[in-house]
């Protein structure tokens, strides 16, 4: 990641006064962007945010990813610092916008993260805690632009497989004009508060999911990766009352294929104003993730009035259209797999055990990833319990 210190020379004061005051398009406009057909400005955003909780639905604070980006995207960080990435309630990663157009032109952006931190971003970009501004972004239709890339894989780059236009950013650094080009505007961030939904895992394939307000409307897809085997479940909120909305659901008792959830979650975003390469290009940045990384999630779509709450976007000019997906995954432990973990912190932390098997009991609680930390304390805290 590069140097925060030089976001500073990325945007005049007018530039973020003319961002502060613009509006926002109508998210329910539905224009269509083709190469043939786009009329003037259309702007579509795409991104996922991260939540997790343990079988009781209290929802555990997490590190974010932190080594699945190209080097050359900006971070809150220097690049080479020793300070671990900075965890909270929700990880929000990857939102990023497109930009189609029937002639080249400028654009200006500006989205805040209220409750939150930006900790990523490219292009180049103002930067503060809660606020990130491009100014003066050159919008390229069928220009043939050069954009950055690096051997090691990420999962960043299938977001360039859309028809969006390229993107070209141009700022100053020690009073040297400079350029970033991209075929979005990407970045990530951390917060500290907890999202509408929540869920309870009741053990045996059961689980309750609620929703604190009016629930989405559509599908929300319950996923469950186990020893291999993938299952999944689309099912709706079915019981409202009291400003609330509920459903109990159980994993089916099917194998299914990735394939097959893939398709699912495209014809999701598509139904919510995503065009289908954008949509397969979200689910092959995340297919990894969401449908490669053991356990139990429910994946679901924000409500736009959430989305735009969560993170204010501003568009100057006025987009004709302004389409916004916002895709949450919530991770949730089972009791059965809170059991499995307390046997394993509880060997771990055996003086008496063999030295191979605390080895064991380490290498498999590793493999909960950015989870480690979360689960490790949550068994602990089980354990003195029992004591």
């Amino acid at each position: 990641m590069c140097n925060p210190t030089r976001w500073a020379f990325a945007a005049p004061a007018a530039g973020l006064l003319i961002l502060t005051c613009c509006i926002a398009a109508e998210p329910d406009a539905r224009v269509r962007p083709g190469a043939d057909t786009v009329q003037g400005l259309v702007v579509h955003e795409w991104g996922t945010f991260s939540t997790f909780s343990g079988s009781n639905g209290t929802n555990l604070s997490f590190s974010p990813y932190d080594n699945d980006l190209p080097d050359f995207v900006h971070g809150y960080l220097p690049k080479n610092s020793k300070a671990g990435p900075q965890g909270g309630l929700i990880s929000l990663e990857t939102p990023v916008l497109y930009f189609y157009a029937d002639r080249p032109q400028s654009a200006s952006v500006q989205v805040d993260f209220p409750k939150g931190i930006f900790t990523e971003w490219y292009p180049y970009a103002a930067r503060s805690d809660k606020k990130l501004a491009w100014d003066h972004i050159s919008v390229m239709p069928n220009e043939p632009l050069k954009l950055p890339n690096e051997t090691k894989k990420s999962r960043y780059y299938a977001a360039r497989e859309t028809d969006a236009a390229p993107l070209r950013v141009g700022f100053f650094e020690a009073n040297e004009k400079r350029v970033e080009q991209e075929k979005f505007l990407f970045y990530r961030g951390v917060g500290d508060f907890d999202m509408p939904l929540s869920a309870r895992a009741w053990g045996g394939g059961s689980f309750t999911v609620h929703w604190d307000g009016r629930g989405p409307e559509g599908d929300l897809v319950l996923v469950q990766i186990e020893a291999g085997k993938l299952r999944f479940r689309p099912f709706r909120l079915n019981r409202h009352k009291k400003g609330a909305a509920q459903a109990d659901i159980e994993i089916p008792e099917t194998d299914s294929t990735i394939d097959q959830l893939g398709e699912t979650m495209v014809k999701l975003l598509i139904e919510k104003g995503m065009l289908e390469k954008e949509a397969r290009a979200m689910v092959k940045t995340w297919s990894s993730a969401w449908f490669g990384e053991e356990g139990t999630r429910i994946l679901y779509i924000l409500p736009p009035e959430v989305t735009d709450a969560m993170l204010p976007l501003h568009v100057d000019p006025k987009p004709k259209s302004l389409v916004r997906v916002l895709v949450g995954r919530h991770d949730l432990l089972t009791p059965e797999r809170e059991r499995r973990i307390d046997s394993l912190e509880s060997k771990l932390n055996d003086d008496s055990a063999p030295q191979p098997e605390r080895d064991a009991a380490r290498n498999e609680l590793a493999k909960l990833g950015r989870y480690t930390g979360a689960v490790r304390e949550a068994a602990e805290t089980r354990l003195k319990q029992r004591r």
